[in-house]
Parts: structure tokens; sequence; C-alpha cells
């Protein structure tokens, strides 16, 4: 007999599917040998519609037990089921079968009341109030933002490559330019877009259904997973005048969630059947009610544009990531890894646009959910239990899945986030941890590049709004001094890149002198004025200039120990910088993905008994000891040292690494050679302008 886990599992995805005598035998399978409560009732639920689908008897049965459960939201479901299958005018023919034994079990079993994960049960509104009223337009000016600055991405890059491609034919020999690429693209590159936003629906629905299976899901099935699901869905769109959204299920095991579409009418709802199974039925709805905030807000037509667009170099960066193993020659190889990293570094420009779109849309559609559920504390417990299912995933897939990755612009929380977390298995660790997120006093800075806001400070406004309902929150985040004192550390922190804003002050200050030499008409002075390699020179000799000035402070000189290391206290200073690294001996499991994949910018994850931590390493040196088929390290226990760092995320700059072969990132020596590179760049762009 199978696993009870598998068996749900198998039984609940043929009743999707519809094949409900399979799913019977799966589920009555599971039931026998399964005690939790919460699975039990979606198991029971479950045979409910699968009975009532093959006309058998049973259904009532299991629908009357059901309507005794102390869940009002379980008893309204099993009671409108019940009063379907015996209305006169639709009743059944059902089957004659002796089930009396098994619904005795049934009604013991069902007598628990469901039980959380997190060990309690946190209020929740019994009725709904509305929350102030707030001002949607700074959102939709950052969707208009997002659209400019992406047409505008695209056509630049559209722009480079025909006149690279066109340079190109010019200088070999036989070879004519392609007359077209002289032309303006800015036509075309909008009626792509405009041909990608009409299609987007059914382009994205057609990718996940070729790579990750994608299904229909019913109301029936969402139902017996979560009535108030059902419920809010129904209830919701009726009040905006919709249809339904359409409902899909991807039969994977990691958490997830995501919507994309159009228009209301063509949105679609996707959700991960490890969902569905980790989370309960309250938990469930709070997540659809996130998804309804995407589509009620309109964010989530310009963001299916845009994973529609990112969609089609990620597919051939993945694609040909899996064929190149099969390739037998190296020079084949190596340009299939060309290519593939090409594709990758396309599909990671385009998406830079959608960045701070994917951040401020979650603050508003945490905020729906909260409006629509009245349960600030189920979403929150549905993020927590969100984030360790991801952590969980990557140390089941052993790296990180292409689907996490290509998706990350849609799905609730993002995987740097769950891995940053993974050491968390209490409320009271997940309290502490993410302190950091709501008290560091330049947390907003160190967040500009993620692609979703800071957990903790998502789940701190959750907790306001349940406070301001006079419901206790979920989590009881710590009031603690934060240490004001950090701001020379963190301009240091960040020199390299204010260091830039120094580079164009200077390139100004030339310009103003070179006015004051046309005003005292002194040519050697004269010239500086409006000349713009200058300023264009300026900037990255400001980039080097804080780069040496960081340099030494980040990367000290240190030992390297195999001291004990608690990673909580580490990650609940919410005074730590970057720069306030912690050098480490680590030893654990590499995971990430073998091949081409790995070339460019390699996902290397170090699995140790202290959490997942992400690896840093300025070149791929690594990466050639991992395409080493004689000696592969992903998958194998290795040693690394480095530094430590905590910021939006957690991650370890890599010094060495020891296993069969051994290795040395020479982090520091990387640096200074970029900051050098980046000095007689900038001298050289000055030094064109001073030619001409």
């Amino acid at each position: 007999m199978a696993a009870p886990h598998s068996s749900v599992v198998a039984g609940l995805t043929a009743l999707n599917q519809g094949d409900y005598h399979k799913a019977i035998a799966q589920l009555e399978a599971a039931i026998q040998n399964y005690n939790d409560p919460t699975t039990l009732v979606k198991v029971q639920m479950g045979l409910v519609i699968a009975y009532k689908n093959i006309r058998d008897e049973r259904a009532i049965a299991l629908c009357q037990t059901l309507s005794h459960h102390p869940d009002p939201q379980i008893q309204t479901w099993a009671l409108r089921h019940l009063q379907e299958l015996n209305r006169p005018s639709q009743q059944l023919k059902l089957t004659q079968v002796n089930q009396s034994d098994r619904t005795s079990s049934l009604k013991q079993n069902s007598a628990t009341p469901a039980t959380l994960s997190t060990g309690h049960y946190t209020q929740r509104l019994k009725k709904l109030q509305r929350l102030p009223q707030i001002n949607l337009l700074p959102l939709w000016l950052l969707q208009a933002g997002t659209a400019i600055a992406f047409f505008w991405l695209i056509r630049e890059l559209l722009q480079v490559f025909m006149g690279v491609t066109n340079d190109l034919l010019v200088n070999l020999p036989y070879l004519e330019p392609i007359q077209l690429f002289y032309r303006d693209p800015t036509q075309f590159v909008l009626v792509t877009l405009f041909i990608l936003l009409s299609v987007s629906p059914w382009l994205l629905d057609g990718l996940l259904q070729v790579f990750y299976g994608l299904q229909p899901l019913s109301l029936d099935t969402l139902t017996s997973h979560s009535p108030e699901a059902r419920q809010l869905l129904e209830r919701y769109s009726q009040r905006q005048n919709w249809k339904v959204p359409q409902l899909r299920l991807l039969p994977i095991s990691v958490p997830l969630a995501l919507t994309y579409g159009n228009l209301p009418r063509n949105a679609r709802i996707v959700v991960t059947q490890g969902l569905l199974e980790h989370l309960t039925a309250n938990e469930i709805a709070t997540i659809y009610a996130t998804q309804l905030g995407h589509i009620a807000h309109k964010d989530f037509a310009i963001m299916s544009l845009i994973m529609a667009a990112t969609q089609l170099p990620y597919t051939a960066y993945y694609q040909i990531s899996q064929w190149s193993h099969k390739i037998p020659y190296f020079y084949l190889r190596f340009l299939a890894g060309v290519i593939a990293n090409f594709a990758y570094v396309v599909w990671y420009l385009l998406c830079i646009p959608a960045v701070w779109l994917s951040q401020v849309r979650i603050y508003y559609s945490d905020r729906s959910s909260t409006e629509i559920t009245g349960n600030p504390n189920g979403l929150t417990r549905a993020l927590l239990k969100i984030t360790q299912g991801v952590a969980t995933d990557i140390q089941k897939q052993e790296c990180l899945s292409w689907l996490l990755e290509s998706w990350q612009l849609l799905v609730p929380i993002n995987h740097h986030q769950a891995m940053t977390l993974s050491p968390c298995k209490t409320s009271t660790d997940f309290e502490s941890v993410l302190t950091w997120d709501c008290c560091h006093p330049y947390r907003y800075w160190f967040s500009l590049n993620q692609t979703h806001p800071l957990v903790g400070d998502r789940l701190q406004r959750l907790a306001d709004i349940a406070q301001n309902w006079s419901l206790k929150p979920e989590l009881a985040f710590l009031r603690t001094s934060v240490d004001r004192s950090t701001f020379v550390p963190f301009l240091r922190q960040g020199a390299p890149f204010f260091c830039i804003i120094l580079g164009l002050i200077l390139g100004c200050l030339t310009w103003l002198i070179g006015a004051i030499g046309v005003w005292l008409r002194i040519p050697q002075l004269a010239w500086m004025f409006g000349d713009w390699f200058l300023i264009l020179g300026f900037l990255p000799i400001g980039f080097s200039i804080g780069t040496f000035i960081r340099i030494n402070s980040f990367f000290p000189d240190s030992n390297f120990s195999n001291s004990k290391f608690e990673l909580l206290n580490f990650l609940s200073n919410p005074n730590m910088l970057p720069l306030n690294s912690q050098p480490l001996r680590l030893q654990g499991k590499l995971l990430g993905r073998r091949g081409i994949s790995n070339w460019l910018v390699p996902v290397l994850i170090l699995e140790s008994d202290i959490g997942l931590i992400q690896l840093h390493q300025p070149l791929p040196k690594l990466v050639d000891t991992l395409l080493n088929n004689h000696s592969p390290l992903v998958g194998q226990y290795i040693v690394v040292t480095g530094w430590c760092r905590r910021g939006a995320t957690l991650w370890l700059d890599l010094d060495t690494w020891h296993q069969t072969r051994s290795g040395r990132s020479y982090h520091p020596v990387w640096s200074t050679i970029l900051a050098c590179a980046a000095a007689i760049w900038g001298a050289y762009i000055i030094l064109q302008g001073g030619t001409k």
C-alpha cells in the first residue's frame, strides 16, 4: 500500500482530473492510516465529491458526518452538498453499499478540531470591517512608469543588437548588412508588445502546461481544500461584476500561487498542489484573496506582459541548458553555453524594470487580502509556511528550480528570502530574525534590487492591522533600540555606488571650471565646458574610488575557525550591515545546477546544519571545477571558508573550498582588479572626449 501522504496527493490529483474511481481508491487507502485532523477533513471532502459524481450513497453519509464538524465553514459546505444530494429534482440513484463501520470511524475521527502547524490559533474578525481607504494613484503611476521603462529597454536592446549585427556583417567578406536593421524599431516594438499582451494568458498557460503540467482546478476540488476560498472567489467576483477567475493547478509540491491575464475575464489564478496540501483552509483563502487583489488593482496585466516577454529568453536558456548534456562535442557544447547564457542575460535585463512594481504591488495585495477575509493572522501563517516550503523544495531538488527562478516576479515569496529564513523553526525564531526587516534604519536601501518587499516589513504591517482590529497578532515583533551610529559604516558599505554620485559632482565641477575658462577667455580651461565625456568618464572613476574605500573593511584579514556559529543570533541583530561580516568555516552539501546553466551567474547554495546559505564568488573558477566531469562538486559535501553577510538576504562571500580538489576565489584581488579597470575605463572615456 502506498504511504498515506502519497495516497492523498494521488487521490486529490485523480479527483481534479475527473478519474473518480481512482480517486476513491487512493483516498480510502489514505483515510485508514491518517490521524492528522486537517488532512483527514480534506480527504473526507474529496471523497464526498468523488462519491457524488459516481452516484454513490456514501456521499450522503460523509456529508452528515461533516455537518457535525466544529468548523462552521465545513458545516456549511457539508449542509450545502447534503441539500443538493437530497433535492428531489436532482435525486441521485445511489448504489447500495454497506458502510456503517466506515461511517462510524469517520465520525469518530472528524470530531477532533483541526490544528495548525504553528501550535495555536490566533484571532480573526467574525464580521468584516473596512480598512481606511488608500490612494491607488501611486500604484497606477508605477505601473505606467514600469510599462514605459520596459518598452524603452526592449527598444534599446534591439537597437544595440541590430547595430552590432550590421557592423559585424560590414566587416566580414562577401556579406552585406541587413537594411531592415537600419530602421527605427519603435513601431515594431509597440506592435509586438501589444500582441504579447493580447495573447499573454494563453501563452503563459501553454508554457506552464508544457513544462510543469498545468491542469484546470475545479471549484469543487478547491472547496474540498478550502470552502472559504470558493466563497470569497464567488462573492468578490460578483461584487466586482466579474466572472470568477479561471482556476489552475500545478501538480508540484512547493507551495506557490500566481496570477496572470490581461483583463479580469481572462485572469488565471494558479496554485500548486503543495499550497493546497500544506496550508489550512483559511490560509488558502487568504492567498487567493491576495491574488484577487492583484486583479482588482490591475497590476496583473503589466506583470503578465513582462512575464510573457521574459519567459521567451528564459525558456531558451532552460532548454539549451537541458539539451547541452547530450551534446558530445566540446565546441558545440561551448557554443550552446554561449547562446544559453546570452539568453539568461537578456532575461535578467528584461526583469529589471518590473522590480519596484513587483515589490510595491505586494503591499497592496496583502492589504486587500486582510480586508476581504478579515484574517491578517491567517495570511501571516500562510506566508511563513510558503517560506518554509520554498526552502524545503530547494533542499529536496538540490538546486534552485527553474520555476522558482523564472516566475519569481509573480510568486508570494522570493527564494532568497526563503533561504535566509531557513534556520527558523518556531514563531520565536521568526520574530527575532525578522526584527532586522522591521527595525534596521537602512533596510529599504538594501532591498532596492529585490523582487519582493522584506518579509518582516510585510508581516509587521499585517500585525498592525490585527492590532487596529483589536486582534492578537500572530507574531509579536520585538521592539528593540536601533543604533543610529551606523550611518558612517552604511556610507562605507555603499561607497562604490555613492561615489558614482561623487563622480557626477566632479564632472559638473569640471563644467563649471570650463565655464569660468570661457568667461575669462582661457582656452586651456574653456574646452571642458559642455564636454559630456567628462561626465561619463567620472562616473566609473567614482565607482573605482568607492571600491578602494570599501575594500579593506569589506574583506578583513581573518582566521576562519570551526568555532560554533549561532546563525540565528547573527540574523537577529537589528544593526547588522553586510560590512559587519562574520568569518566562517563551514561544512555542508553543495546544492546547484550542473553544466552550462552555471557558467555566468551560478546559483550555488551550501546546505549546512545551520541552514541554507547562498555562496557568492567573483569569477567562475569554482564553476570550472563544477564542469569537471571527473570531480563534480554539486551534490558533494565540501568545506568552505568565507565572510558571512547579512543584508536584505543572507549570503557568504566565498574565500576557499575544499573537497577532492581545493581552490580559492581571491575575492579581494578581483575587487581590486575591478576598481582598477573602472578607473582606466573612465580615463579612456575622458581622453576620447579630449581628442574630438
